[in-house]
């Protein structure tokens, strides 16, 4: 998939109708091998743009100063 034609909630929903398909119908091995391997690939796109977004969130701090700056988001940082 290429970043222009990537939608994160297509992605999503295809994902979570793979993962409902595999739980629950009696597929061949064949078709759900290649399921799985869909579901795969789709997780691991969701991933990548999810750590991309991630990297991309600042938090707006003031300083003692009443200075407003950006800081890089920080996932061990406490709120």
């Amino acid at each position: 998939m290429s970043q222009e034609l990537f939608n994160f909630e297509e992605s999503m929903q295809k994902l979570e109708k793979i993962v409902k398909s595999l739980e629950s119908e009696n597929k061949s091995l064949e078709k759900n091998i290649q399921l799985f391997e869909e579901g795969l690939a789709l997780s691991k796109n969701l991933q990548k743009h999810l750590k991309s977004a991630e990297e991309k969130i600042e938090l707006l701090s003031k300083d003692k100063d009443g200075e407003f700056s950006t800081t890089p988001f920080d996932e061990n940082q406490s709120i």
